[in-house]
């Protein structure tokens, strides 16, 4: 019985020990600090170059590729009218073509969170370049000056509230950008 419960308990930490069967990849900072760390059934939110967004659980990593379930919810139809189903595919990506990982809980589902993230840039962009826009095509049809009657200052703070929001975009993209706050490891498994 001894034995028996002994083969048990070596068999078992055998197999515990030896669970690792695929490679795994792990986000750092840049001093070398671990940010999040992808394996098989973790799940991802990220980006590629070309723009395909990926959302799904890892099913397998190697040969430098991100294997991963995605799933998506959509209205079929049928003969008694419409059904909400779900269409699970599974994809492969080189890891090396991921832009963007959103690793943070800023992030729901490859999107960021919050209205000071999202909106408040694009409506200072918007905002500021129709002012500039609505501005000049009022100053042309009624055949005024631009410099008259201090139009260069409304104009001068509208181009400001425009550049800010180009500028709050550009600095956030390229934060969330693999080599701009952090790099992207691939820890090759050795079996």
């Amino acid at each position: 019985m001894k034995q028996t419960l002994l083969i048990i308990l070596l068999v078992s930490v055998a197999e515990v020990s030896f669970s690792q069967t695929s490679d795994f990849i792990v986000l750092k900072k840049r001093n070398n600090r671990t940010l999040k760390t992808y394996y098989p059934g973790a799940f991802i939110s990220a980006t590629t170059y070309n723009g395909f967004a990926i959302n799904g659980f890892v099913k397998e990593i190697r040969h430098d590729s991100v294997i991963f379930l995605q799933q998506q919810r959509q209205l079929v139809g049928t003969e008694f009218g419409t059904t909400l189903d779900t269409v699970s595919y599974t994809v492969g990506v080189d890891y090396r073509e991921i832009k963007t990982f959103h690793y943070t809980g800023d992030y729901t589902w490859g999107r960021k969170r919050g209205f000071a993230e999202v909106t408040i840039p694009k409506l200072m962009k918007i905002g500021g370049i129709g002012f500039i826009v609505l501005e000049l095509v009022n100053t042309a049809y009624r055949k005024e000056s631009i410099s008259a009657d201090n139009k260069m200052v409304p104009l001068a703070i509208a181009a400001g509230v425009a550049a800010t929001g180009f500028a709050i975009t550009y600095f956030q993209n390229k934060a969330d950008k693999a080599g701009g706050k952090y790099k992207v490891v691939y820890v090759k498994n050795s079996r």
